[in-house]
């Protein structure tokens, strides 16, 4: 009987099949590539503006660096150090802030690309008001000018790693988003190259001061060309919590506006994940590999600020040769092992500080050229660490509830910089500015120590736990 009922079974489909359209099956088939088509037309093309935005951006970050330009532009104008140093607090509690109060409305945004394109628009408008301060003659605006403009940079920071962080994660697969990070950083190498000298190029026969206003300026528009790329790019796959309001989902379920106990309780339940709670330590201890850039500012700022007017100009174009030669060792390394690379970097700005403070007790190497190798050893091994550590977490949590982890990430980080970036600016202020350089090269080879101690994120689909 079985097999007489496969049988028919058999016959039945067979005749359901030869009764059916040909042509309707031809349309649906057709219909059916043509959108498997456009869905790779539009992964390209989405492709394409995430590295050409990327490495725009990249330039950016790298010639408007808030690390870099604020603390040496700052110091150039003969204000304290202390002040100098205070600035790096200032943009660690201004992203920390907007990562606190935008997490729920980044986690449910229907559009990433309109919040970064704010965040890079707010970014361009600090670095000008930083320009406009560091030109002023009167010494309040200046102080207030710049805080305006730390202000700025650190909203900024923090409502575009959210975006950033989410839009990656939705929009780029694994394999590419890996290689495509620390090739944006290489290429944009070339771009802040280019950018500099054309811009130290205009400056000729122009004050100290006025070189370093000027870089601020070209910083500004970058960053603004930065913000209008990123409207190109096409979101194909819509937040999780953004799809479920749009099918009329219970907001209360869903969390997108929730209250301010919700959120801790959100918080708590993340840090109960022992893998995430170890990044987190990580995390803690990368804060000050990222801090060693701008003490290292203050510190050539100190030697070089106004003995000649290419200095900084010599230190950004540092750090892009730096990004360009090392990007692709970092991207080769980053797909074999994310704490391997975290670790290297770590080392490397370890190693800056050392050469700083070799330059320091040697009369001979006390040129630009020489301390330029700080800050290449520095911007070579920040690009590690910030890849590194971003991609390890894309790749380690949830896509549904990333934003929630890169926010109790940098909220901690950004709370422990600002505490040692504060004590770091005290020091140099009191004992000298070598003092901070010393503790950050300790602080640099404990984190490459403890990076090595961790576990890669399983492979992309899996979770950790």
């Amino acid at each position: 009987m079985a097999r007489h009922a496969g049988l028919l079974h058999t016959v039945f489909r067979k005749a359901k099949s030869v009764n059916q359209d040909p042509k309707s099956d031809a349309t649906a088939a057709d219909k059916e590539d043509q959108n498997v088509d456009a869905e790779a037309r539009w992964d390209n093309w989405n492709y394409f503006i995430f590295v050409f935005q990327g490495i725009v951006a990249s330039a950016s970050k790298s010639i408007g660096s808030p690390r870099l330009l604020l603390p040496y532009l700052y110091v150039a104008t003969g204000a304290p150090v202390f002040l100098a140093g205070a600035l790096i607090p200032i943009v660690s509690a201004a992203r920390l802030i907007s990562q606190i109060v935008g997490a729920p409305y980044v986690s449910a945004a229907s559009t990433r690309k309109w919040i970064l394109f704010i965040g890079w628009m707010t970014a361009a408008i600090g670095l000008a008001a930083a320009g406009f301060g560091a030109g002023g003659s009167s010494h309040w605006a200046l102080m207030a000018l710049f805080i305006g403009a730390a202000l700025a940079l650190g909203f900024a920071k923090g409502l575009n790693g959210l975006a950033f962080n989410d839009l990656m994660a939705l929009n780029i697969n694994k394999a590419r988003r890996n290689s495509g990070v620390f090739f944006m950083s290489a290429a944009g190498g070339f771009v802040t190259i280019g950018v500099t000298w054309f811009t130290h190029y205009l400056s000729s026969g122009q004050d100290t001061v006025d070189h370093y206003i000027n870089l601020a300026f070209s910083a500004a528009l970058v960053t603004a060309f930065a913000a209008v790329i990123i409207l190109l790019f096409r979101e194909t796959r819509t937040p999780i919590a953004a799809q479920q309001i749009k099918r009329g989902a219970n907001d209360s379920v869903l969390l997108v506006k929730p209250s301010f106990t919700a959120r801790l309780r959100k918080f708590r339940d993340v840090l109960q994940l022992v893998w995430f709670r170890r990044y987190l330590y990580m995390r803690c201890l990368t804060a000050a590999v990222v801090l060693a850039m701008p003490f290292y500012a203050v510190h050539g700022a100190t030697h070089h600020a106004h003995k000649n007017a290419a200095g900084l100009s010599v230190f950004v174009v540092a750090t892009s040769v730096a990004a360009i030669i090392c990007g692709p060792m970092w991207q080769w390394l980053g797909k074999r092992s994310q704490r391997l690379s975290m670790a290297l970097g770590s080392i490397f700005v370890g190693l800056g500080g050392v050469w700083a403070l070799t330059i320091e007790q040697v009369a001979s190497l006390q040129t630009v050229f020489a301390h330029s190798l700080v800050f290449a050893l520095a911007a070579a091994g920040i690009q590690a660490v910030n890849g590194s550590r971003v991609l390890f977490l894309i790749d380690a949590a949830p896509r549904a509830e990333l934003t929630y982890y890169v926010a109790v990430t940098n909220t901690v980080s950004a709370v422990l910089a600002l505490m040692l970036a504060s004590f770091f600016g005290y020091i140099a202020q009191i004992q000298g500015v070598h003092w901070p350089v010393v503790l950050v090269i300790i602080l640099c080879f404990t984190a490459a120590a403890y990076s090595l101690s961790l576990d890669d994120p399983p492979p992309e689909g899996e979770e950790g736990t």
